[in-house]
């Protein structure tokens, strides 16, 4: 279970998107909330200040009043534990700093806010963490800066979707998403993607007279029989697991459909946390799955060794 988490805000609403299923998690668990409001100075400079040290301070004695109010919020609706932490740096690199200083085994935050500023602020920081994070980062979605609610706000996961490519790397993702199952009893569904026939031999000109089915039969049964393995650790330990092999041109979305079209309420995907020219594959899909989700993504990028 988990006993520590931090959930990022920004002084918005869509900030906030994560809050519910964050306090769900941490009741459950036992685990201590760590709301964090990170003070960047430098992101009041474009406003042209008659005093920039008396606006400074204004603004940080207004996120001080946000994250207070936040807290009391919380506290009174839920028997959870919280602390608030406002503290002052570059967003990103600070941060990361608090998840390792204070040992945080999750984080939960929303992938776009919009902050005291009204920048766009949570979804470079949610990118940020994704690539440098050692620990598994849930993260939701509210895209936009209007005060329409978006997607609702889950406060339960019972089935998680588990996509794995047959990597040491994407298999690291089954601890995350079994200890985040645990939490609600969940089932797991381990899916693996085949590529279609067209995109792995139409550009080559290679299918000469052969059958779609031909093509995908050796590929499917590798999948299925990899899927198979995967998940027996996961039904030893008494888990509800199923396990699909989809076909599709590109991985991300068949993914995303399946998701959906399996009524599963959070995705659980490997990062490799590579960026640029560098960046694996998994890294890619893992990209577009948290990009295109409308249900809670959980990603972890597995440390060296």
């Amino acid at each position: 279970m988990f006993r520590r988490i931090l959930v990022p805000l920004d002084g918005s609403p869509q900030g906030e998107h994560a809050l519910p299923l964050a306090a769900v998690i941490a009741e459950k668990s036992g685990a201590t909330l760590h709301l964090v409001l990170v003070h960047e100075p430098d992101a009041y400079t474009e406003y042209g200040a008659a005093s920039f040290e008396d606006f400074d301070e204004e603004s940080k004695a207004k996120e001080v009043a946000y994250l207070n109010a936040v807290l009391e919020r919380l506290t009174s609706a839920t028997s959870i534990t919280a602390e608030v932490h406002h503290l002052e740096g570059v967003i990103e690199e600070t941060l990361a700093a608090e998840v390792t200083s204070r040992e945080i085994d999750l984080v939960v935050m929303n992938a776009h806010g919009w902050g005291f500023t009204s920048r766009a602020l949570l979804g470079s920081v949610s990118d940020y963490l994704m690539r440098n994070l050692e620990v598994p980062l849930l993260l939701m979605h509210a895209h936009d800066q209007s005060g329409e609610e978006g997607p609702s706000r889950p406060t339960s996961i019972k089935r998680v979707l588990v996509p794995l490519d047959g990597s040491e790397l994407a298999a690291s993702i089954l601890g995350p998403a079994e200890q985040l199952g645990e939490v609600w009893d969940a089932e797991y569904r381990l899916v693996r993607v085949v590529p279609a026939p067209s995109s792995l031999f139409g550009m080559l000109g290679s299918d000469k007279g052969a059958s779609d089915a031909a093509l995908l039969e050796q590929p499917r049964q590798n999948a299925e029989q990899y899927l198979e393995k995967a998940s027996a650790a996961l039904r030893e330990r008494n888990h509800t697991v199923s396990t699909q092999v989809l076909v599709h041109r590109q991985a991300a979305a068949g993914i995303l459909q399946e998701a959906a079209e399996s009524g599963c309420d959070a995705i659980a995907i490997s990062t490799s946390g590579r960026g640029g020219l560098s960046r694996l594959l998994v890294g890619s899909v893992a990209d577009k799955v948290v990009r295109g989700a409308e249900r809670p993504v959980l990603v972890y990028r597995p440390g060296p060794g």
